[in-house]
């Protein structure tokens, strides 16, 4: 196995790549295609992180019979063995190889499907080296820590003609489907604004220090390309997500499905013709650094989309508290679930759900 520098790996990974993510619905648009069953058309997956998401993932390939978890990756052995190895082996009653180093798994080329629950500053570099093994990706949103790394990871899928797939699973909801044809079809008149909203009670994540990463994590392949920085977090996992090194706050978390939705309602696909955003970290001072009070305008001309997060307690807006909500000349409408919504005249009458 080749062994790279973490600026090695930045430079080979970032600058040698030219190519398209075919970003979509997550991994469970695949349970509803045809499975074959048979033993020569199973595909090999390798899941690289095993908490939270990560756990999704094993269960949704592994209820597949087409597929088979063969490896699973993360740098903390203990999570790997417990939440990847024994979950895997107790429903399948086979044993999929353990690797601390994704690079293992790169080097791999009996691995078909790479699928990333890392953290997110690993999301972009993880999918691009994936791809130039030539392996097809399934990646977690956000896809990528900041802009440029997303854009890479397009090239690197157009250059090696592999397959890029994203979570933004909202896009293969039947209802929210049907919501979205209606309101593009003139359901609600002339949409000219769209809220996003994540309403989302965020405590604090305790006082910054100096803290020890636990023993069964190799903080070194923890940190890859992101700094390799003291731990000033109490809690190591999860709360990497309100660091900058490592996270983009509640709007690349929660929020970006709402973010997603609320373009899609728009009919927009890019960020618009100007962008202003203001907020901070409110209510406590903590380890955290990404905001929890933030508001983000983008301007499209004619429509406007607005992004609340909120993470301090905050009252629903038109009964919503994580969703959107659709401004039109007739009417609006609101989904505070993933999977539809409900339409209401301009006098608030209910007449579509």
């Amino acid at each position: 196995m080749t062994h790279l520098s973490r600026r090695e790996f930045l430079e080979n990974s970032m600058l040698t790549t030219a190519a398209a993510a075919l970003a979509g619905s997550a991994a469970r648009t695949a349970l509803a295609l045809e499975q074959s069953s048979s033993p020569g058309e199973k595909l090999r997956i390798a899941v690289l992180g095993l908490n939270g998401r990560g756990q999704d993932h094993l269960g949704g390939f592994m209820r597949r019979k087409d597929c088979e978890v063969v490896a699973v990756c993360d740098p903390d052995s203990e999570v790997g063995h417990k939440k990847g190895v024994e979950v895997v082996e107790k429903a399948t009653g086979k044993k999929p190889v353990y690797h601390q180093d994704l690079r293992a798994v790169m080097d791999d080329k009996s691995i078909d499907i790479v699928t990333i629950a890392t953290p997110n500053h690993w999301h972009s570099l993880a999918a691009i080296w994936a791809l130039q093994a030539g392996k097809d990706v399934y990646c977690e949103k956000p896809v990528s820590h900041n802009v440029l790394e997303g854009r890479r990871v397009v090239d690197a899928a157009r250059k090696h003609k592999r397959i890029c797939q994203t979570g933004t699973q909202s896009r293969s909801m039947p209802g929210t489907r049907e919501l979205m044809a209606f309101l593009h079809s003139g359901g609600i008149g002339e949409i000219t604004l769209a809220r996003g909203l994540c309403y989302k009670s965020r405590p604090s994540i305790g006082a910054r220090g100096e803290y020890k990463a636990p023993e069964s994590v190799d903080y070194n392949l923890w940190c890859g390309p992101a700094p390799m920085a003291r731990l000033t977090r109490p809690r190591f996992h999860y709360d990497w997500h309100w660091q900058w090194d490592y996270g983009n706050g509640d709007l690349g978390n929660q929020g970006i499905h709402q973010m997603d939705l609320a373009r899609w309602g728009l009919g927009k696909a890019d960020i618009g013709t100007s962008v202003v955003s203001y907020g901070g970290r409110l209510g406590y001072v903590d380890a955290g650094e990404t905001a929890n009070t933030q508001v983000s305008i983008h301007d499209y001309g004619d429509k406007l989309l607005v992004f609340e997060v909120r993470g301090l307690p905050t009252d629903p807006y038109r009964g919503v508290g994580v969703g959107v909500v659709f401004e039109g000349t007739n009417g609006y409408a609101v989904m505070p679930s993933y999977s539809g919504g409900v339409v209401f005249d301009k006098d608030g009458n209910q007449v579509r759900k």
